[in-house]
């Protein structure tokens, strides 16, 4: 029997569980070929079956604890369907494969949750064998909350979302420079404004050595002035 004390947890658990799931199967239908299907890579396909079947797992589970009577028989049921299923895309990993570079995260996760469902099961047998004790309930709650983190993170993984290592998250970002007066001020002119200045200077350049040519064309234009 479950406590009272945890039919809110199992209720919440419910809304949370088909909440995800519905999120996922949109998610997956945007790109069904780029996920599950054949063509699909085999960390895509793990990701996206591991994903389902765990928060599937999480909801039933959580949904038959809230039946009044003895739920370990269920609880064994999808923790024996849900570790079956799992098992073979995780030996599908083991198998060389293109990106296999991720393989020891990966790899990771998917022994994190097969763990669970172990666990599920060792609980099952547990409540089955002795349906008033309370503590495998308990045990059944942080499990449950395993397979939601699993289940978050590989949903993460096939959205493509990147994932950030400590290492990463301890590296400064660079800063980027920022312009100061100095700098607008000898910033390099336009095309057009270099010729303006390149012919004023022309100008100056030829005044300053033709100053009798210059002096003489202003004389003579005074005079051409003077006799209009």
């Amino acid at each position: 029997m479950v406590p009272d004390a945890l039919t809110n947890f199992f209720s919440a658990s419910v809304g949370a569980s088909a909440a995800l799931l519905g999120l996922l199967f949109v998610s997956i239908s945007i790109s069904p070929e780029a996920k599950i299907t054949a063509t699909a890579s085999i960390e895509k396909r793990t990701g996206a079956y591991s994903a389902l079947v765990s928060l599937t797992n999480a909801f039933i589970i959580s949904l038959v604890a809230l039946i009044p009577d003895n739920f370990g028989i269920f609880v064994l049921i999808f923790s024996v369907t849900a570790f079956s299923i799992t098992l073979p895309y995780g030996i599908e990993l083991l198998r060389p494969h293109k990106g296999a570079r991720n393989l020891p995260r990966r790899l990771i996760l998917t022994l994190l949750i097969l763990f669970a469902y172990i666990a599920e099961g060792y609980t099952a047998v547990r409540l089955i064998m002795n349906p008033h004790d309370s503590s495998p309930v308990y045990t059944l709650t942080i499990l449950l909350v395993l397979v939601y983190i699993s289940s978050v993170v590989r949903a993460w993984e096939l959205l493509g979302g990147v994932r950030r290592s400590l290492a990463h998250l301890s590296t400064a970002y660079p800063i980027e420079p920022t312009v100061s007066a100095s700098a607008d001020e000898n910033a390099t002119p336009a095309p057009d404004e270099k010729v303006s200045v390149q012919k004023a200077a022309h100008h100056i350049h030829h005044s300053q050595t033709n100053p009798l040519q210059t002096a003489g064309g202003s004389e003579e234009s005074s005079s051409r002035q003077e006799e209009q």
